[in-house]
């Protein structure tokens, strides 16, 4: 992803700041984000593990966790500055719980169990690499599986900041790392998840 475009994806998000948290992130409203979260789930039992969540916003995902699973390590990473300083505000007392600020399209990142992304590969970019180099990099740093999902490119209409994916691409792409990688679909109109284990 070239400089303009992370600052347009920074100015989207920016413009948004002051509103709903849902709304800084670019979500619909709190049915979308948990039926988005609901099926990350069901990639199995996260207790135990070390889950980095990839463009953490303002760490929702984390609470939702805390939920359902135990004793469990997150780590946030976002590139906005603002979401970080209000995911550690929110939530970085809490136990096992850290945020850090960090460009993960080009920075290294730790290894973990699980890696999780919502949403956050869903941004245009010139690069056609973009999509397989994000998810390559998923799954070499996770050293048990990778959760994420997409904008499905058959029903989510034309955007200046946001794209959609054709599933069965994106589950071919997958399938060359993990061939029992799983697609599921149904649980939003314009949204499909991808599972893998290793």
């Amino acid at each position: 992803m070239k400089l303009l475009e992370k600052a347009s994806v920074q100015a989207f998000h920016k413009h948004r700041l002051g509103g709903s948290n849902l709304q800084a992130m670019g979500f619909r409203g709190p049915d979308s984000q948990t039926k988005r979260f609901e099926t990350l789930c069901t990639w199995g039992n996260f207790s135990g593990c070390s889950i980095l969540d990839l463009g953490c916003g303002y760490g929702d995902l984390k609470p939702f966790l805390d939920a359902r699973y135990d004793n469990f390590i997150y780590l946030g990473v976002d590139f906005l500055k603002e979401f970080v300083e209000a995911a550690q505000e929110r939530l970085g007392h809490l136990p096992n719980t850290q945020f850090f600020q960090s460009d993960f399209l080009t920075t290294g990142l730790p290894e973990v169990d699980i890696v999780i992304a919502s949403g956050s590969l869903n941004y245009r970019s010139e690069n056609v690499l973009h999509p397989w180099q994000i998810i390559s990099q998923m799954w070499k740093i996770a050293g048990k599986g990778v959760a994420f999902n997409l904008l499905d490119a058959e029903v989510f209409g034309q955007d200046e900041m946001l794209c959609g994916y054709i599933k069965d691409e994106v589950l071919t792409y997958c399938r060359k790392l993990d061939p029992q990688a799983e697609l599921i679909t149904g649980y939003l109109p314009d949204d499909f998840t991808i599972l893998m284990h290793k």
